[in-house]
């Protein structure tokens, strides 16, 4: 696969959730001025989601082939899975922050809901856990929008939500469930924004400044 693929797996799956992590592919969005987006191509796309689970080997080598055939409708696709990462942003900062939605944010993801095949259903793997069976021409290259969709409108109607908090780092922007006891979780990571404050902390002691 080429088109930029490698930002994307350099991607920590920090989210706890997959819509989570797939909102986090826009990476420093606090950063107005210098946001990076990580969905630079459908191959992009593509990878992220092979890595989280959301496509089989078989349907990713597909959709790259059929990328590769019809690259306007890829860009197309792209662009669609961009639109519909901003509506889940949206989506969820209005739900934590005790707010109502946009109807256009709404609207667009039960488009993607929608779009799933009636005759969808899972399968058993033969070495344990359940894969998607549904005909591929049924979805085209729409597959991993409509998965994902999916998986935020889980997250959306769970009692996750509930738990969802943005990284406290300067300009971070990423967003995770807190899964510890007291809630009190502040960083996407401790390795990344959470070492930073901590240095920053240390800088700011060590020289007197408040």
């Amino acid at each position: 696969m080429t088109g930029g693929p490698l930002r994307i797996l350099q991607l920590e799956p920090l989210g706890g959730h997959p819509a989570l992590d797939f909102i986090n592919t826009l990476d420093w969005r606090g950063r107005a001025d210098a946001a990076e987006e990580c969905l630079v191509s459908y191959q992009a796309l593509l990878v992220w989601a092979s890595r989280g689970g959301l496509l089989e080997p078989r349907e990713a080598k597909a959709l790259d082939g059929a990328a590769a055939a019809e690259p306007e409708a890829a860009a197309e696709a792209l662009a669609e899975a961009v639109a519909l990462r901003e509506a889940l942003h949206r989506l969820v900062a209005a739900a934590t922050a005790g707010g109502q939605p946009a109807t256009a944010d709404l609207e667009r993801l039960n488009h993607w809901l929608a779009a799933t095949p009636a005759t969808a259903r899972l399968v058993a793997r033969p070495g344990g856990g359940y894969a998607w069976a549904e005909p591929r021409a049924g979805l085209g290259l729409s597959a991993p929008i409509i998965r994902i969709a999916h998986q935020a409108a889980e997250l959306l109607a769970s009692d996750r939500l509930g738990r969802v908090r943005c990284c406290a780092g300067p300009g971070c922007g990423w967003l995770f469930v807190d899964a510890s006891p007291n809630r009190g979780r502040r960083w996407c990571s401790m390795e990344g924004c959470g070492n930073r404050a901590k240095a920053k902390r240390h800088y700011r002691r060590a020289t007197g400044r408040a």
